[in-house]
């Protein structure tokens, strides 16, 4: 596992994603462990839903563990700036 140092502190705070899945928070906890929180609003049944995932990182770079999948995030070459594995792009808000 790498240092906490290693998580781009520009990753920090909300992105919006760019093709319809949930929207994400990132931030660093009181341990100072990195977190993924997610937000997805179901406009059918009028409610949200919200998870929380840490983020772990290791020698090929930083991901998110969902269930049995892990979800690779990194820095994204264009209009928007961070790209989480199937999930997509999102953009900085």
């Amino acid at each position: 596992m790498r240092t906490a140092e290693s998580i781009p502190t520009s990753w920090l705070g909300g992105w919006a994603s760019v093709n319809g899945n949930p929207d994400v928070y990132i931030f660093q906890g009181y341990d100072s462990n990195y977190y993924l929180l997610t937000y997805y609003y179901d406009r059918e049944y009028g409610h949200g839903t919200f998870s929380c995932y840490e983020i772990y990182s290791d020698e090929d770079g930083c991901y998110i563990g969902v269930g049995m999948q892990h979800y690779r995030l990194s820095e994204k070459q264009a209009s928007y700036g961070l790209l989480i594995g199937d999930w997509g792009g999102y953009m900085q808000n």
